[in-house]
């Protein structure tokens, strides 16, 4: 009897799982222990627990009624260690409304960079509708929770007076020139100062979402920076949110109030990029012009220093035709 048990003991700790069944299975003596190690063993969550913790951070805790709403999550590695792969799928975020409502979500590891050594990503509330009030959020990994995080949505009368749209340039049957601009304008009908990244800078992508209306071809890309960057104004400052002091460091646009800012996007240069990802053929297309501007409203000191970096989402889709 003792014999099977220490030989038992020596397979399980080999890992021999295989050996573990022929001893149940040629010995009814022992076949409960048998059974309990070739379990233990077999389950690699008690074999591996992640040496990583779950996070969730806002960069601030108000937000304006409009904007775009934006925190981090992600999964940091205490110690360096690999995060197994069976865990990659236990990531959630519950986010609890305003009216007490619960949205559990899933959210998905990350599929570039070092993905077994934690990560960060931003997030935000999703396609439903924000509304003003109270929102909770706790991100989940493997189990663990971090403490819950606040943040309120609050009707900010002031951007009601700042305007930001993409407008493309027409052909004379109402389709999207491809040698026009799309421009992006914003009006600041404020009393504030307005400052934001320059858009199509590496700290103010542009977004360009491209579809045949058959849906046979899709691209998404970024503007492409070449064509319309100043070489002499590129800062090598990166950063997550603006602020005053990055202002001074970085390409940035100033609209003071009653002033309108322009900034043209030759829709060619765009065409030209998706063409490095596939063949443009004749046909109906549409695309998509998105952009996210980080906007200082006032200066640090002052009351609306709070909200910012309010974050402005702008978008205009528009059809366009290839003949050849």
């Amino acid at each position: 009897m003792y014999g099977w048990l220490i030989c038992l003991i020596c397979l399980a700790l080999l890992g021999d799982s295989r050996a573990l069944v022929m001893q149940e299975a040629t010995n009814p003596d022992v076949r409960w222990f048998g059974f309990s190690l070739l379990r233990v063993t077999n389950n690699p969550q008690a074999q591996r627990q992640p040496d990583a913790v779950p996070m969730l951070r806002l960069d601030k805790s108000r937000f304006a009624l409009g904007e775009s709403v934006f925190f981090w999550v992600g999964v940091e590695s205490k110690s360096g260690a690999i995060i197994p792969r069976e865990y990659q799928d236990t990531c959630r975020l519950t986010i609890t409304r305003p009216d007490g409502t619960n949205k559990p979500e899933p959210v998905s590891w990350p599929i570039d960079g070092s993905t077994d050594r934690g990560w960060r990503g931003g997030y935000g509330l999703g396609p439903d509708k924000a509304q003003p009030g109270r929102y909770t959020l706790v991100f989940e990994f493997a189990g663990q929770r971090t403490p819950p995080a606040t943040l309120v949505i609050e009707d900010v009368p002031i951007l009601r007076r700042i305007k930001a749209e993409f407008v493309f340039s027409r052909t004379s049957d109402g389709f999207a020139s491809h040698d026009g601009n799309v421009t992006l304008i914003i009006n600041n009908w404020s009393d504030h100062v307005l400052r934001f990244p320059r858009p199509g800078d590496d700290n103010s992508l542009v977004s360009v979402s491209l579809f045949k209306s058959d849906r046979s071809y899709r691209s998404d890309f970024f503007y492409p920076a070449v064509g319309f960057r100043d070489p002499d104004k590129r800062s090598d400052t990166s950063f997550d949110t603006f602020a005053w002091d990055i202002a001074s460091k970085v390409p940035s646009v100033t609209i003071r109030p009653g002033e309108t800012y322009r900034q043209a996007f030759p829709l060619r240069a765009a065409l030209e990029e998706a063409k490095k990802h596939s063949f443009l053929g004749p046909g109906r297309y549409h695309i998509t012009f998105t952009a996210t501007l980080q906007v200082l409203i006032g200066e640090k000191d002052e009351k609306w220093s709070e909200f910012c970096p309010v974050r402005i989402p702008v978008a205009a889709a528009e059809a366009f035709v290839i003949t050849r």
